[in-house]
């Protein structure tokens, strides 16, 4: 598997698994492999095997060929993908009142470019 499709896959299954509330342990137990291994695929460092896949596609009620392919329209870039964890993880480390503080400016940013 090209290392960009790896990336991908795993910045797809992060988002999803994110988007449903889902902790890496939980994913893990759907998928009948350690923590560990669900880190490894979010960061794309490894690959998943078919069966993996499948059982993620089920669980998040995704299609096995949206989560593979980045070349759709419908799907973001690998580079906006890897940016919004990038901006996620920054925010994560921040305390609340540096937190209320972003997200009173993302507010005012978007109401501003987004007439």
């Amino acid at each position: 598997m090209k290392e960009d499709a790896k990336k991908y896959l795993g910045l797809k299954v992060r988002a999803i698994r994110e988007a449903a509330g889902m902790t890496q342990e939980e994913l893990a137990a759907t998928c009948d492999v350690s923590w560990r291994t669900i880190s490894n695929l979010e960061r794309g460092t490894v690959v998943p095997d078919l069966l993996m896949v499948y059982k993620i596609s089920q669980e998040f009620n995704v299609s096995i060929d949206e989560m593979l392919n980045n070349k759709t329209v419908n799907n973001k870039s690998l580079s906006r993908l890897e940016k919004e964890n990038q901006v996620i993880e920054k925010i994560r480390k921040t305390d609340d009142n540096l937190l209320d503080y972003i997200d009173e400016q993302l507010r005012l940013l978007l109401k501003h470019f987004n007439h």
